[in-house]
Formats: structure tokens, C-alpha cells, sequence
């Protein structure tokens, strides 16, 4: 038996000859589908995880004068510090999951011209 389907690169390329490959290729899609959604969901997870880490949970200081205004402003610095730190930690795993998303994309794709395919053909 054939491979019917390849995805390589966010790009999914299917082959298919006859109706009844179309309608397994479609099978085959949904099965991948489904793994990218468990894989998007693993790395939804890891941000989670990584968000509740920098979670700042310190109120900001209020009142004070000349001192609780120099207090804030070390509490801004801290908490501008901390929201970058988050974004670089969270950037990769932002990437994986926009590649992610566009094979989803792709395989929703390839199913609606599968479906297509089987309709012009029967």
C-alpha cells in the first residue's frame, strides 16, 4: 500500500487515484488532524505552566510621597523586566504552535478538496 499523504514543512500533499483512496486519505487526515490538536494542546499547556511562573502577584505600592513614588517606579522596572522575560520564554513555544496551526490549516484544506474530489468523481 501507497502513502497517501506527506507532510513536510507545513505543507500536506496527498495522492490519491480512485475515490476509495480519497475517502481513507480523509480517514487519515482526521486521525493526523487530531494529533496536531493534541500537540497544540501539550504546548498551550507548557505556557501555562510558564505564565504561572512569572504570575506577578505583589500589589503595587500605594501612597508615600517622593518614597512611594521612587518605590513604584523600581516596581515598574521589575514588573517590565519580568513581562520580557516572559515573552522570550514564551516565544518559541509560540512559534511551534503557529506552525502547528498552519498544518491544521493545511489538512483542513486538503480534506475539503479530497471531499471535493469524491463529489465531481462519483
Amino acid at each position: 500500500m501507497t502513502e497517501l499523504i506527506k507532510i513536510t514543512d507545513g505543507k500536506v500533499n496527498v495522492s490519491v487515484n480512485s475515490i476509495a483512496e480519497a475517502k481513507l486519505a480523509i480517514k487519515q487526515l482526521k486521525l493526523k488532524k487530531k494529533e496536531y490538536n493534541l500537540l497544540k494542546k501539550e504546548i498551550v499547556q507548557k505556557q501555562k505552566s510558564i505564565r504561572a511562573i512569572y504570575k506577578d502577584v505583589t500589589p503595587k505600592y500605594i501612597g508615600g510621597g517622593k518614597i512611594g513614588t521612587f518605590v513604584r517606579q523600581m516596581q515598574s522596572a521589575q514588573r517590565d523586566g519580568s513581562r520580557i522575560a516572559l515573552t522570550k520564554a514564551l516565544a518559541p513555544l509560540e512559534n511551534e504552535k503557529y506552525i502547528i496551526e498552519a498544518v491544521i490549516n493545511a489538512i483542513e484544506q486538503a480534506i475539503i478538496h479530497l471531499e471535493s474530489y469524491i463529489l465531481k468523481n462519483s
